[in-house]
């Protein structure tokens, strides 16, 4: 059973049934007009629900035996049905050249409820379970059947563009689920006919990833044991003196790994067996238990200087090797093979061409490919709800939500260069591991990395922007563990974490911000919101905050004003949107300025989508203000990674697209005003800081 190109998926279809069911009978003539329904879209809906069933009952017919199975496949039959209602009640909402009989009427939707009433409904009666238990399940009240299915509706839609999925792996304070096992139970069937019926044209792209993680993770092992060298070959002269010592044994099992994944024979394409990529998750798991237990906790603590050089050493190994873990150079050219190799695919050509005459001619394409990407994905199983399902099946091994665990490992993305600034960017997803909503922890490999960065000649030094919302109750925890890290005396000179809020309602332009278009007005708000600090979701250490920062502050907004928007009374909702996405890489600028930090991430819960579009950000800023502004081909390729590496990777789909509109929004602001100002504009942007920034700067590649 193959799915037809131009047919919906499940989870599509699905949707669509929910947004006709919700169509309120309140709406104007006006307002239905513009919620118009084709017909052979419905035609579509009800023919991919039947093929649903149809699977269900030949293939998974042990399912069916399952009371939750039962009372979902009920609930979108309800929902059919609904929406069939609703369609014929607003027949001006039906369109396409043989509705005059209304939808009930077509042989689409009569097909759909003649196989429920007469396969599906017969196999319930057989293994019909008491309507009592299922309504336990929901405390015991009494629930509208559709109504349940909205909910899990929302939560499947929430599933499929792969937001929150983090709520999967951690509970409530009480210690409950978020999800259910009735939407568990729907993912695994829904996701499982998507992936049976899709019939995407040649083989599947993502079947390359793992090789390409693999070929990733083997030259990082490499690259650890050659800057650990003289310390592992020490090491191991005397580990075997110390078999009893749980320390030295977990810390040999992970070096022995690391040399598995070291080895060449070990790659996929050499091997049956075990490959590098899992003996490189071995030797993150047996580095971690290195770092738990009793025996290295004491030889931390240990005041008195009374401990045998060895285990100095070791503890010397421990932290370097963890350093090395966060500063991975990442060996990219098969992974941007790969990722061009997918552009290609979905545009049919080399993905951003040689520069057009038009100077936003960059951003433009950017915006159009990543729309032929998002077609083209669509003929592949749905990434995101494929990667649930591996969470589903593993649902009672999984401990919190651990997003380096699950293997987004870190690694450095660009360096900067210029003046007082020498600093890498990393990929770093947020070092946590969170088992309840309110309840994270440091990553230990995370603070023997901060304990690496004390130890080297120079002392270094980590500037985390931490791009999660801490006024939210998602991201509140996360956000809070980590800005109280920096509190902990023993990593004040290695780390320093500033938050910027994200997703609030100010940086939205939402809400009760909507409609307040005042120039003056909107400015004094975002001095106000920045200087009020955690009330409004910013977070700065104590030394950065005073006078300093309130004068860059005014000053930058000044700038930004009157160089970007003519000093106009009135800025539209886009207008304010620029301007904050504007400020947001100013600002970083400034602290980058003042702390001088080696190393510098923008970090969200996994780096995938915020993050990798903040670091791309700042990557395009500094290159279109640059020394060097024309983009050369691996320039541009590299901004292609900094957006989709992650998520094609890592979850199987395209960035976050809100995300990227506000990027190339800012972008294309700023190359069009450099366009027309040229070289007045760079100094006036240089006055904004100590040095000539955007004079110095150059952008470097990390391969």
């Amino acid at each position: 059973m193959k799915k037809p190109k131009e047919e919906l998926s499940v989870i599509e279809a699905v949707d669509e049934l929910s947004k006709i069911a919700e169509i309120d009978h309140s709406l104007t003539g006006s307002e239905l007009e513009n919620r118009e329904i084709k017909q052979e879209k419905v035609k579509q809906t009800f023919r991919v629900l039947h093929n649903y069933l149809k699977h269900v009952y030949e293939q998974d017919k042990e399912h069916l035996e399952d009371p939750q199975t039962r009372h979902g496949v009920q609930a979108i039959m309800v929902m059919a049905s609904e929406a069939a209602k609703k369609i014929d009640r607003f027949t001006v909402l039906f369109k396409g050249a043989h509705g005059e009989g209304g939808v009930q009427q077509l042989q689409e939707f009569q097909d759909l409820q003649d196989f429920y009433l007469t396969k599906i409904m017969k196999k319930f009666e057989a293994t019909l379970a008491s309507e009592e238990a299922w309504q336990a399940e929901w405390g015991g009240q009494e629930v509208d059947l559709l109504d349940i299915q909205r909910r899990g509706l929302k939560d499947l839609e929430t599933v499929r563009r792969d937001k929150e999925y983090e709520l999967f792996f951690i509970r409530k304070e009480d210690g409950r689920p978020f999800f259910n096992r009735n939407l568990m139970r729907h993912i695994k069937l829904v996701g499982e006919l998507d992936e049976s019926i899709s019939d995407p044209s040649g083989e599947d792209p993502f079947l390359k990833i793992k090789a390409i993680e693999d070929v990733q993770l083997h030259a990082g092992a490499k690259q650890f044991l050659e800057e650990t060298k003289s310390l592992t070959e020490a090491f191991f002269k005397e580990a075997f003196k110390h078999k009893d010592s749980a320390f030295i044994a977990e810390l040999s099992k992970a070096l022995m790994a690391l040399y598995l994944a070291a080895n060449p024979r070990n790659l996929m394409q050499n091997t049956t067996g075990k490959s590098a990529v899992l003996y490189f998750s071995d030797f993150h798991l047996y580095l971690r238990r290195a770092l738990q237990v009793q025996e290295y906790q004491e030889a931390l603590e240990n005041r008195t200087g009374q401990i045998e050089p060895f285990i100095t050493m070791a503890l010397q190994l421990a932290h370097r090797l963890s350093a090395q873990f966060f500063l991975r150079k990442l060996r990219r050219d098969e992974a941007t093979g790969f990722l061009l190799k997918i552009f290609e695919k979905a545009t049919h050509r080399q993905p951003l061409p040689q520069e057009g005459k038009n100077p936003l001619w960059l951003w433009n394409h950017l915006l159009e490919e990543d729309e032929t990407l998002h077609n083209f994905l669509k003929h592949y199983p749905n990434g995101p709800l494929m990667k649930t399902l591996d969470v589903v099946r593993e649902i009672d091994s999984q401990i919190g939500f651990d997003s380096i665990a699950n293997g987004n490992f870190p690694y450095v993305l660009f360096r900067v260069e210029g003046g007082v600034i020498s600093t890498e960017f990393l990929h770093l997803p947020a070092p946590l591991v969170q088992t309840r909503i309110d309840q994270v922890q440091v990553l230990k490999e995370f603070q023997a990395f901060l304990r690496g960065l004390a130890q080297k000649g120079k002392k270094e030094k980590l500037l985390l922007i931490n791009l999660q919302n801490r006024t939210s109750w998602q991201e509140h925890a996360r956000a809070n563990a980590l800005e109280e890290l920096q509190k902990n005396a023993e990593f004040t000179e290695q780390l320093v974490v500033i938050t910027f809020p994200m997703d609030t309602d100010f940086y939205n332009q939402s809400e009760n911000y909507e409609t307040l278009d005042e120039a003056k007005i909107f400015i004094g708000q975002l001095v106000e919101q920045l200087t009020s600090g955690e009330g409004c979701g910013y977070f700065f250490p104590a030394p950065l905050i005073g006078k300093e920062l309130e004068k860059f502050s005014k000053k930058c907004c000044s700038t930004i004003h009157h160089w970007f928007f003519g000093d106009k009374k009135q800025l539209t909702r886009k207008n304010r949107l620029d301007f904050i996405e504007l400020f947001y890489l100013f600002l970083t600028l400034y602290f980058i300025e003042k702390i001088r930090p080696d190393f510098t991430s923008y970090t969200c819960k996994d780096a995938i989508d915020t993050g990798a579009v903040m670091s791309a950000a700042m990557f395009s800023l500094l290159k279109v203000l640059g020394r060097n502004p024309e983009w050369k081909d691996h320039e541009k390729h590299q901004l292609l990674y900094l957006l989709y590496g992650s998520s094609l990777m890592l979850r199987e789909r395209a960035v976050d697209k809100s995300r990227l509109l506000r990027f190339v929004s800012a972008l294309s602001l700023v190359q069009a005003e450099l366009e027309a100002k040229g070289e007045v504009l760079r100094k006036e942007l240089d006055q904004l800081f100590d040095e000539p920034i955007f004079h110095l700067i150059n952008l470097e590649e990390i391969s």
